[in-house]
């Protein structure tokens, strides 16, 4: 489905589930490459790192960092259970000024699967209870430890820090989150039958501040699905301005989405679009291209930018720098 979105040749499945369309930073979560992660962008002067390529000044006022990492996922098998920091334990355990709150809006669903998201844990799980879960691997027992819901194309579902998921087989979506490579496992072997390293399982923290990195709040499927389930809201003056994730959400990021829109865009902040369907043009800088399902583009702040009949969505930094 990845490649589909993409526009790239070839059926079947590989081995390559994520594309990194705007990271500032490093993949660490396995075998360490120099640079892997880091986006890289295509220039008058060719492909060069997005580090290299982005100043301080598009960033916007006060911003020497991007505050936000964008990613495209297809999960062909189910993801396995995990959980990320908020700010708080990932500056005492790592510190870093960033955790990984993070949300997703589901772009497809693979056919023939019941796509679904497994998020936050059920009434009756306590510390202990998913200790023993855990030391004993009972996988079944974890996964029923959670709610599960189905998704279909256009959910936006919020996962902040602390909280208990996984994503299920055949999700195909657009993930914006905090800028960072802290996930925290806790099957010891992968669905797909890897074995785990401690890194891959707490970034060698220990299995103590793993267990520490859960926030164990049990609530109710209703509560839980009114929590995590963003309702789009149109905006009171642009109607094809769709709303997914506002900073009321979060103060960890903003998205939007254009529905065949016309949307002149000057925002103080960068900006990443994403087209999600085939057609429409952008005016940038005196020129205009035409807009093809799978393009991204950073457009620095500042930048007047005008979308002509685009179907895209639109990505913002924090709310305030850190």
């Amino acid at each position: 489905m990845l490649r589909r979105f993409l526009g790239i040749e070839g059926e079947g499945d590989s081995f390559y589930p994520e594309d990194w369309i705007s990271s500032f930073i490093e993949a660490k979560n396995r075998e360490y490459v120099p640079g892997e992660g880091i986006t890289r962008v295509m220039t008058e002067a060719g492909s060069v790192p997005i580090t290299d390529a982005v100043t301080p000044s598009m960033l916007g006022a006060g911003r020497d960092r991007s505050g936000v990492l964008i990613k495209l996922l297809d999960a062909g098998e189910r993801l396995g259970i995990q959980v990320h920091p908020d700010r708080a334990f990932a500056g005492r355990v790592f510190g870093a000024p960033y955790g990984k709150t993070e949300c997703w809006h589901i772009l497809g669903v693979r056919p023939g699967t019941e796509a679904a998201v497994y998020i936050g844990f059920r009434e009756y799980v306590t510390p202990e209870l998913w200790r023993d879960l855990f030391e004993r691997q009972d996988i079944d027992g974890m996964l029923s430890a959670l709610h599960r819901f189905e998704v279909r194309p256009g959910d936006t579902v919020l996962v902040t820090g602390g909280t208990p998921h996984a994503i299920g087989e055949g999700c195909f979506l657009m993930e914006i989150q905090e800028p960072t490579d802290y996930t925290m496992r806790v099957e010891r072997v992968s669905p797909a039958g890897e074995t785990m390293t401690p890194m891959q399982l707490h970034y060698g923290a220990g299995e103590k501040a793993l267990l520490e990195c859960f926030s164990y709040i049990p609530r109710s499927r209703e509560e839980t699905k009114s929590r995590v389930f963003l309702t789009p809201k149109r905006d009171a003056r642009e109607k094809d301005l769709i709303h997914l994730v506002t900073y009321g959400d979060t103060p960890c990021f903003r998205l939007d989405k254009l529905e065949n829109a016309s949307l002149t865009l000057d925002s103080e902040t960068f900006v990443t679009a994403v087209v999600t369907e085939e057609g429409g043009a952008m005016e940038c800088g005196g020129s205009t291209v035409p807009l093809h399902r799978g393009d991204a583009y950073f457009i620095p702040a500042g930048t007047r930018t005008a979308f002509h009949r685009a179907t895209a969505l639109l990505c913002y930094p924090p709310e305030r720098p850190i």
